[in-house]
């Protein structure tokens, strides 16, 4: 037999068998729709043969000779037709009838089914044939009674048949519209064996080819096609979700089983594209579902679940579900839908593989996982420091950069990025560049790099932008070393974890955590700004009044969603303020100093847990707890400043262009006010602003003055005779 060439001559062959027993059907029980006078008039009036009940019973006619003859016809064939079938198949063309009977494991009278409800989607002349054998000019579609008189062999093929058409098996539930609970109902509704037998539309374009996926979907999904993997990186032998696959191959060699495969990871660590070799390995497509971009009402939801296992089963595809962001109740939406829709979907599904992929872990009992799914996990973690810089060399440096060795290892070091992040931010680093004319240089990429994390921490805290750098800073030689070696030890934590083999000692605990005490106003936040500055990090200064809650557990449900926030971006985390959540822990005696303690004992297993950069800072180092401390990777006091380094900051809170009265005395001014840096910057820039307003450079009176509204806040009172010398020269400064 000759093998099809395409879908269409399948069909059309398809279409033969389905013609010669219309004819058959017409013989058997009499009249013709294109010679019958009475066509016009089918089901709205009775003949007198139906009254005197003259008609042919179906079972009659099954067993007539005429209907074996044709029986034994379309049986054989049928097997010419399964034939050529065969053998297209094997010489690589998609018969999409074939494929869909294949992987939905259809009978052959299911399969005689579509064809019938698919004839009229053909060609139009198949509507007065079905009006017509329908004794229903309104009903124009083929009906459950039409299919069991045209498609059984014999009377008792009826039974097998009705249950073909019940709501569990897959010509229902998947290939005929109204499968997924939206059925015509109320006063209206016609009574079952009249029902029309249609098609759902995504049934009708993949067996005539007109659609590549169900445009429905459009919007927030996307198929992945095996042959689509060439430009993808490979997957390293020894990553652990090839190693869960093929031991779940190896325990599981049944190949109807479910795999339920969850990862997890930063945005563009490679969890798809894993995932896309994984389904082109067993020939499948993949379908990428984003929940982000699900509708919101239920029934449209429902719907659009229904479309997404439908498509998934047509195509033989695998689905992935991607959870965009880190929602603690992402998975919770529409979750029943979903269990019920992949069930459905691992039951009649031939090679099922569905994946749910996040930037957090989940546990099985978050998901929507299918009875009987065997479960696989694993992180797809970011790249090692030294797989970063091969990245950033040998893929994205051949580009061309100004930066030499050193600045590529650097920029490896600090920016903890996926593969795909890296490559994002090359392209976004040579944009800028190629704005100006030149190539990219360290600046760009540190610009670019700072710019692939895309998180939601603002909603958390409020970003700060660093404006201030070690010349800024005005501290003892101890505390700014503390600082910098602080610094220096986040730029190399990879060479010591990673390359040095540290990392292997100590699962957690590699984050670097800073605590910072003193008075108020001795700078604290601006050492924070200046270390964001230096490691070209952001700053995330933690809103208080958005994180704690007096409900139990909310607390730290906010705390989880602002760290793993957090780890996804890199940014610092700066807890002013920080003895109001980590204040010491009490002896309990009621439930609030219980839940206050776990609160306190949360935070301090989070912060050891942290990869990143976080920042405490303090008035009462007394009132921290012990455990907090232990877990500090530094403890940087900054002390009350003394009167030379007052004498500096008065001079650095002053900028260039600031007009200056030649009598400026800062010696003067350090030695008379004993206030901390705050203080004396709040007391440089009123005095900028009097000077501004009386159109003068800025001088020692209006220092004065500026200085008296300033110690009147702190409740202090300015001595008029240590100022004496610039009051005669300023009468309002005293007031």
């Amino acid at each position: 037999m000759e093998a099809y060439r395409g879908g269409w001559e399948h069909l059309r062959d398809e279409l033969d068998w389905l013609d010669e027993g219309l004819r058959t059907l017409l013989e058997i029980g009499g009249g013709n729709p294109w010679t019958d006078p009475s066509a016009p008039r089918k089901g709205l009036a009775v003949t007198e043969a139906e009254l005197r009940g003259e008609a042919a019973p179906d079972s009659e006619l099954l067993t007539s000779e005429r209907w074996a003859r044709y029986a034994e016809s379309r049986r054989a064939k049928e097997r010419q037709i399964a034939a050529s079938a065969e053998a297209a198949m094997r010489a690589g063309v998609g018969l999409p009838l074939a494929q869909l009977c294949s992987r939905l494991r259809l009978t052959a009278w299911e399969r005689r089914c579509v064809v019938l409800a698919l004839a009229p989607e053909l060609d139009r002349r198949y509507e007065k044939w079905f009006g017509y054998l329908n004794d229903d000019v309104t009903c124009k579609a083929a009906t459950p009674d039409l299919a069991f008189r045209l498609l059984s062999d014999r009377p008792e093929d009826r039974r097998a048949a009705a249950a073909a058409l019940g709501g569990g098996r897959a010509l229902r539930r998947v290939l005929l519209a109204g499968g997924d609970g939206n059925e015509e109902a109320g006063a209206f509704a016609r009574p079952r064996l009249k029902t029309p037998l249609r098609l759902d539309d995504r049934t009708v374009s993949f067996l005539l080819g007109t659609e590549r996926m169900d445009a429905r979907l459009s919007g927030f999904a996307e198929v992945y096609w095996p042959g689509d993997i060439g430009g993808l990186p490979p997957v390293p032998e020894d990553d652990p979700i090839r190693g869960a696959w093929r031991g779940w191959e190896q325990a599981v060699p049944d190949s109807g089983s479910l795999p339920f495969i969850h990862l997890w990871g930063q945005p563009g660590g490679g969890k798809l594209w894993r995932l896309r070799h994984l389904a082109a390995a067993r020939g499948q497509r993949l379908l990428a579902v984003r929940l982000s971009g699900f509708p919101e009402e239920a029934d449209r939801a429902e719907a659009a679940i229904s479309r997404v296992v439908r498509e998934a089963l047509l195509t033989g595809a695998g689905i992935v579900l991607e959870e965009e962001y880190a929602k603690p109740d992402a998975p919770a939406a529409n979750r029943r839908a979903w269990e019920l829709a992949l069930g459905l979907y691992a039951s009649f599904s031939r090679r099922p593989l569905l994946a749910w992929i996040s930037n957090v872990r989940r546990l099985p009992s978050e998901l929507p996982v299918p009875a009987g799914a065997v479960w696989l996990s694993g992180e797809a973690a970011p790249p090692s420091a030294a797989e970063r810089l091969r990245i950033w060399q040998t893929e994205i440096g051949d580009g061309g950069a100004d930066l030499t060795e050193s600045d590529w290892r650097e920029v490896a070091d600090k920016y903890r990025l996926t593969s795909g992040q890296i490559r994002r931010a090359w392209r976004q680093a040579a944009a800028l560049a190629g704005a100006r004319g030149a190539v990219p240089n360290r600046a760009d990429l540190e610009s670019a790099g700072r710019g692939q994390f895309r998180h939601r921490l603002a909603m958390l805290a409020d970003r700060m932008e660093p404006a201030r750098t070690w010349g800024d800073l005005v501290l003892p030689a101890e505390p700014l070393s503390l600082l910098k070696e602080a610094c220096s030890q986040y730029r190399h934590r990879e060479t010591v974890y990673g390359n040095w083999g540290f990392g292997r000692k100590l699962p957690y605990g590699r984050g670097l955590s800073v605590l910072f005490s003193g008075p108020p106003g001795t700078g604290k936040t601006m050492a924070a700004e200046i270390m964001a500055a230096d490691l070209g990090l952001e700053l995330y200064r933690i809103d208080l009044s958005r994180i704690v809650s007096k409900y139990i557990g909310e607390t730290e449900q906010r705390l989880s969603e602002l760290f793993a926030e957090a780890e996804h971006s890199g940014a610092i985390l700066f807890f002013d303020e920080g003895d109001a959540l980590f204040g010491k822990r009490t002896e309990v005696k009621d439930a609030h100093d219980k839940y206050a303690n776990m609160e306190a004992a949360y935070l301090l297993q989070r912060i050891e847990a942290y990869d990143g950069i976080t920042i405490l800072a303090t008035n009462l180092l007394q009132n921290m707890d012990e455990a907090l401390l232990r877990r500090m990777s530094y403890v940087v006091k900054f002390p009350f400043p003394d009167a030379a380094e007052r004498e500096r900051i008065f001079r650095v809170h002053l900028p260039p262009g600031a007009p200056l009265d030649g009598g400026l005395d800062f010696a003067f001014l350090a030695s008379r006010l004993d206030v901390s840096g705050g203080y004396i910057k709040n007391i440089v820039l009123g005095a900028a602003f009097l000077a501004a307003a009386s159109g003068e450079p800025i001088g020692m009176g209006h220092m004065v003055r500026s200085a008296r509204r300033e110690l009147q806040k702190m409740g202090k009172i300015l001595v008029k005779e240590l100022f004496s010398p610039y009051a005669d020269e300023n009468s309002e400064t005293f007031g």
